[in-house]
């Protein structure tokens, strides 16, 4: 069964989302699946050059609205083994880095995509990392098991460059507007931030129910 995922590195709730629907999985035991992500930028390739990030969700919400966000996103990320380090983090344009996982899943397969996901929300969220510089997209991909010579060269180029924006134009012209968004087989749709694992687990088991759509706002 196939497994659509659409996701942004700059989302925290796609990253407590991402250990949430692993848990999932693994408690269905379904070893079946085509798990494909989708690139997603909330805010477009914005901000143009790294900035702290308080200051940029400053920009957006408002100071009070900013603290909140990051009060309550640290918190959950605390029941899912995440140390949130929004107050010293950096906001930054994840396109290269949605690059790299593009080419990830289609070069290497999905176990190191997932890796170097993961890898990358612990350098924008825990790590104080700006995923825009080539230096850490090389490092962060060559321990999720790229080989440097050949990540080097995707750096230096711009292969994938007009897929993935293709991509990320496709999702907002069909209506995705919030991330992150589960779609299983084209029947089960699960948007929004989840904690709960029995929520795919249940997903996974009913794929053939009428479809449905659970979750919070998070774009």
């Amino acid at each position: 069964m196939r497994v659509d995922i659409w996701s942004d590195i700059s989302c925290p709730w796609c990253y407590i989302t991402k250990r949430t629907f692993e848990l999932g999985l693994a408690a269905a035991g379904r070893h079946d699946l085509d798990i494909v992500l989708h690139p997603y930028q909330i805010d477009g390739e914005r901000p143009a050059e790294p900035m702290p990030m308080l200051d940029w969700l400053a920009g957006k919400y408002g100071r009070e609205t900013a603290e909140t966000m990051s009060k309550k996103v640290t918190e959950a990320g605390s029941r899912h083994g995440i140390a949130f380090r929004n107050r010293t983090g950096f906001a930054a344009n994840t396109l290269q880095a949605h690059r790299m996982l593009w080419y990830a899943g289609r070069e290497y397969g999905r176990s190191v995509q997932s890796r170097l996901e993961e890898l990358l929300f612990a350098a924008y969220f825990t790590q104080n990392g700006d995923v825009s510089d080539p230096s850490l997209l090389l490092d962060r991909a060559v321990h999720s098991g790229f080989g440097r010579a050949r990540a080097a060269e995707l750096l230096a180029s711009d292969e994938g460059l007009a897929e993935v924006r293709h991509e990320i134009h496709a999702a907002r012209s069909a209506g995705v507007t919030r991330v992150p968004l589960i779609v299983f087989g084209d029947a089960q749709r699960v948007e929004g931030a989840q904690e709960d694992p029995e929520v795919y687990r249940s997903a996974l088991a009913h794929t053939s129910d009428t479809p449905g759509t659970t979750g919070k706002d998070q774009g």
